[in-house]
């Protein structure tokens, strides 16, 4: 029995470690097996056996708990491991979140810049394409190679071209003061940016004029120590039809386009000297300084102004835009011009302003048409000075206001000069240059401007003049107010000018105007006479630089005391008076 226990104990022991599918096996074996009776050595060998397996078993024991051991730390560590890989994803998360704003915000910037960028590159270029078709006559020029220094062809080509669009005789394009002047489109020759180039203005006319009441007295009113102005007094002879003498002015302008210009004229004939060329205008506008002073903030000024320099039209009132100047005829819708009408030409300086909405001009001119030299303690003369502002408060409409004042009493007190002797007068009424338009008027007017108002011819001078102009096809409509007194000399006036002009078509035209000077005092002598002045006519393109006009014009004067005696050569208390038809052709390029 001792014996059998023992081998349960073995089989137990075996059990243990063998798999467990193999115990039922094994108990089953064992069951069926029949009952052996051991011997002694048998029991010593199976107590050595089992003491071995025991020895085993506690050896696979403690392997197998060192296992499970390790087991529990690789487990532990593994956990350990998952924590910190969570951490690490949850800040990776983090990160990433953060470089995704960072990116949306970046993404935004470069949005936002990308499109200032774009905007401001199409401003450049729309900029860009506005000079190129502002300069595309020059530009095509110059890119043609040598045959660009001179568009002599085209000219020709447009001179005998039929007029077509809208074409007004002033449009205001061209009403600031760098086009004092005709538009000049003739160029022959180029030299590097510099352009030259060349215009000639001509124009004839045939009158069929008569003249009443019309007297020269040879007083001139209450004037300090002289009271006769000529030798002869009597009735003017009447007038007979016929081609007044021909005007003609030639021009050249020398320009680097944005830059510089360089401009004068020469009237070939005119009415104060029918038989002499001499120079009428002769200046340079800077609309940018030469390098180096072309950069800073003297430099940087002219993006705003303009200056002219030297001896040019006297920017007073907008009728210069609008008046017959010699030989160029072709702003002016009729044949005469106004009859106040302030044009003279000064030695000086002008700064004009480019950029709106409100425009400005400052002018300080040498007061005289000439140099003229004196000393301040013995003459007393000063420089004229002129002002002018003006705007377009609507798109067709545009409004000035001028200003001018010189003082020359001294000079004339020096030498007790009547008015219009000696060089150191103020003409900016006279029109000594470019004289008037009918001609043998009142014995010829006085400088050369028959039928003409022109007060003053004094030395203490200030006027001030408001202007109105309105284009709206196919009208134009100009008008202006004026007022001039002299001190010296005690005359006062109050003048000005209404015109209309309707285009039938681009050729032809339709125009009336009524002009119109009133006196306070004239001569020295206190007045209610006033002088009107009413032309009708129309004219016909009969190119672009090819036109004829015909006018009637009527004239007088009324209700002068006496005592004023002759007013611009005739006597106005006789209420003289012309009236008649004028036909005029100019050409001009």
């Amino acid at each position: 029995m001792k014996a059998q226990r023992k081998l349960a104990m073995y089989l137990g022991l075996t059990a243990a470690v063998l798999p467990l599918a193999g115990l039922p096996a094994l108990a089953a074996a064992a069951a069926t097996r029949p009952a052996v009776t051991a011997t002694p050595a048998q029991n010593g060998t199976l107590e050595a056996q089992m003491a071995r397996m025991a020895r085993e078993l506690a050896k696979l024991k403690a392997a197998d708990q060192e296992q499970v051991a390790n087991l529990k730390r690789q487990v532990a560590n593994l956990k350990e491991n998952q924590a910190a890989t969570r951490s690490q994803q949850e800040e990776l998360q983090r990160q990433l979140a953060r470089l995704k704003a960072r990116n949306s915000r970046l993404t935004a910037a470069q949005a936002a810049a990308t499109q200032q960028e774009q905007a401001a590159t199409q401003a450049q270029i729309q900029r860009i394409y506005r000079e190129v078709m502002v300069n595309s006559r020059q530009i095509a020029a110059q890119a043609a190679g040598p045959a660009s220094t001179n568009n002599i062809d085209q000219t020709v080509r447009e001179v005998f071209a039929p007029p077509t669009g809208h074409n007004y005789f002033s449009p205001f394009s061209i009403e600031n003061p760098a086009h004092m002047r005709p538009a000049m489109h003739m160029q022959v020759a180029q030299w590097g940016d510099l352009r030259f180039f060349i215009g000639l203005q001509s124009v004839g006319r045939f009158q069929a004029l008569t003249q009443h009441s019309a007297y020269f007295s040879g007083l001139a009113g209450n004037l300090p120590d002289q009271n006769t102005i000529g030798n002869s007094v009597g009735p003017y002879p009447g007038l007979d039809p016929g081609f007044q003498t021909p005007m003609g002015n030639l021009e050249f302008l020398a320009t680097i386009p944005h830059k510089l210009d360089i401009y004068f004229d020469l009237y070939l004939a005119s009415r104060p000297d029918e038989d002499k060329v001499y120079g009428d205008q002769g200046y340079i506008i800077f609309k940018q300084l030469p390098p180096p002073f072309e950069t800073g903030p003297l430099g940087g000024l002219f993006h705003f102004i303009n200056v002219k320099a030297g001896a040019f039209d006297v920017d007073f009132g907008d009728q210069n835009y609008h008046r017959t100047n010699n030989g160029f005829a072709q702003r002016n819708p009729l044949v005469g011009n106004y009859l106040v009408d302030s044009n003279t030409e000064e030695i000086g300086a002008e700064v004009y302003s480019v950029k709106g909405p409100l425009y400005w001009l400052a002018g300080l001119t040498s007061g005289t048409t000439r140099g003229h030299f004196t000393l301040p303690s013995t003459y007393g003369s000063r420089p004229a000075v002129h002002g002018k502002i003006w705007m377009y408060p609507l798109k067709d409409l545009r409004w000035s206001m001028s200003a001018y004042y010189v003082d020359l009493d001294g000079y004339s007190t020096a030498h007790n000069l009547p008015p219009g002797a000696g060089e150191g007068h103020n003409q900016i009424f006279a029109l000594i240059r470019s004289g008037g338009d009918y001609a043998g008027v009142f014995g010829g007017g006085w400088d050369g401007d028959p039928g003409q108002i022109t007060p003053l011819n004094g030395y203490d001078v200030e006027a001030y003049q408001t202007d109105l102009t309105w284009n709206h096809w196919p009208w134009e409509l100009y008008s202006f107010v004026g007022w001039t007194q002299d001190s010296t000399y005690h005359e006062r006036w109050l003048y000005g000018s209404a015109e209309a002009t309707y285009h039938l078509n681009a050729a032809l035209y339709l125009a009336g105007r009524f002009s119109y000077a009133l006196a306070g005092e004239a001569n020295g002598v206190n007045t209610h006479g006033w002088v009107d002045r009413f032309e009708i006519g129309g004219g016909y393109w009969l190119t672009q630089d090819l036109l004829g006009k015909l006018e009637y014009v009527y004239e007088q004067y009324n209700d002068f005391n006496p005592a004023v005696g002759d007013i611009d050569a005739v006597d106005a208390y006789r209420n003289p008076e012309f009236n008649g038809v004028v036909l005029e052709v100019s050409f001009g390029f």
